[in-house]
């Protein structure tokens, strides 16, 4: 399958797969990402992955003073048209980690499981065993520093936001979003349906890289009580 090839602004490109939350098409995106980090582009500043597109952003002027013969989108689609003729395969054993991460399921932490339950006609306990039997993959991080977007979580449990979006939504919580899950990295506003927190730290300035959790990361999520949470919490404050 390939993208479709557009102007994002007079420095980038975005290259377009097309399709929503697909784990096939996301794989595309992948290879091709890996494949041009691994050509080091000059005047190349940063590549972007998404569900299913990868951003491409230049230094236009460094293009136009090196190559001047040629415009730069024109430039970088020379380049890039080759690595897109080849098959898109994500190299998983070179950039993939599991990652298993604490939640506490129980009040004060679990905002909204309570609500979605009933919805779905299970139990609390039932909901988080479903919720956690699931790996999830790390499709992009955006709209905070740190804030991982995941899939997909199954059908049955699949929520929309809520109605009428929280002012704050503490850092740490786990929430779900339609077929997406996420975990808050900072107290933020929101309006994903919140059904936990985790202990850790999602964003840590101090340290580099300073996420967390990067694309391509298969996550899993597991129950950890109250009193596991606090000692958690105190083993992050200590750390850091």
């Amino acid at each position: 399958m390939r993208p479709k090839i557009s102007p994002l602004g007079d420095q980038g490109l975005l290259l377009d797969w097309g399709g929503g939350l697909d784990p096939v098409v996301h794989q595309q995106v992948q290879g091709c990402w890996q494949r041009l980090a691994a050509m080091d582009l000059p005047g190349v500043l940063d590549l972007i992955p998404a569900y299913n597109t990868l951003a491409i952003l230049w230094d236009p002027v460094f293009l136009l003073k090196n190559y001047p013969q040629q415009l730069p989108f024109e430039l970088l689609k020379d380049w890039i048209l080759p690595v897109l003729a080849q098959e898109m395969t994500h190299t998983a054993a070179a950039s993939t980690r599991m990652v298993a991460i604490p939640v506490c399921f129980e009040p004060p932490y679990a905002l909204d499981l309570l609500e979605l339950a009933a919805q779905k006609q299970l139990s609390p306990a039932a909901f988080v065993e479903r919720f956690c039997a699931r790996t999830y993959q790390v499709y992009l991080l955006g709209f905070l520093p740190g804030f991982a977007y995941m899939g997909t979580v199954e059908p049955e449990l699949a929520s929309p936001r809520r109605a009428v979006p929280r002012a704050l939504i503490p850092a740490g919580s786990v929430g779900i979003a339609g077929a997406q899950t996420g975990i808050y990295p900072l107290d933020s506003p929101g309006g994903w349906q919140v059904i936990g927190r985790t202990p850790w730290r999602m964003f840590l300035p101090e340290v580099e890289p300073p996420v967390r959790l990067r694309v391509g990361d298969e996550v899993r999520f597991y129950a950890i009580g109250a009193e596991a949470f606090l000692k958690e919490q105190e083993k992050e404050i200590k750390v850091t």
